[in-house]
């Protein structure tokens, strides 16, 4: 029996519904997971989206950049037609929106897409939602940019905080993960050796891998010690052994 590892759904269920609409959460939450990833960005008047381009153009039939839109715009461009009819008319979400929807069901993995332009205004703005829906203690913020995180962290020292990391050479990211106090590192899954996790571990930092497509390349990284897994399928983590749920990691 594989040791508890966090179930968690990239994007929603991306894989086969438009990635971070509410068919794709929904979906998610119906299949089971731990775990929620989406990514966010700000609206010209401030509103943490939903939403994982700057521009708009591959997932909603609006052009130009997000963050040129104010939220009521960007509610009006369809996010879902891109994938097949059934989906037609979905809307981007705001982050609140997610909340209400995961709330109680699943934690979330919030993954900050705002350039450094928005950092002073994304990261405070951020804390307040994850306070509002008391969500603090349970939801990890990860970001490309370490220097955010660091901001953020400057913010709040109580906040879940991932390192995500796609470069081969690992020594900067263990140096992030120190200077934060990191709560996880989110490394591609093809970067995961038994060596990377158990350095992680020895730094009391979880190892949450993306994106694992693959059954096999699952259990892979469960039998190299991963504490969890983000897949754009969250449906075939039944196939895999162990009880993934209740892991304490997360609600």
């Amino acid at each position: 029996m594989r040791r508890k590892w966090l179930r968690i759904a990239h994007r929603g269920a991306s894989g086969t519904t438009p990635e971070h609409t509410r068919p794709a959460f929904e979906k998610a939450l119906a299949v089971g997971v731990d775990m929620i990833e989406l990514d966010v960005q700000l609206s010209r008047d401030g509103e943490l989206v939903v939403i994982h381009d700057l521009e708009l153009e591959r997932t909603t039939d609006g052009s130009g950049r997000v963050s040129a839109r104010s939220y009521a715009e960007l509610r009006t461009l369809d996010a879902g037609g891109w994938w097949g009819a059934p989906f037609a008319g979905a809307r981007i979400l705001c982050l609140d929106e997610v909340f209400a929807l995961v709330s109680g069901r699943a934690a979330l993995n919030v993954e900050v897409k705002a350039p450094r332009e928005d950092w002073a205004a994304a990261a405070p703005r951020l804390l307040d939602t994850l306070r509002r829906w008391d969500a603090a203690g349970v939801t990890v913020v990860s970001c490309f940019e370490p220097a955010f995180l660091a901001v953020l962290r400057g913010l709040s020292p109580a906040v879940r905080v991932g390192v995500l990391w796609s470069r081969p050479d690992l020594r900067p990211a263990w140096e992030w993960v120190r200077r934060l106090g990191a709560w996880s590192i989110h490394p591609h899954w093809g970067l995961v050796s038994d060596a990377l996790v158990r350095d992680a571990h020895a730094q009391g930092c979880r190892v949450l891998a993306w994106t694992v497509n693959e059954v096999a390349d699952m259990c892979r990284l469960l039998d190299a010690g991963a504490d969890g897994i983000m897949s754009d399928y969250p449906e075939r983590f039944a196939g895999l052994d162990g009880d993934g749920s209740g892991s304490g990691l997360a609600p």
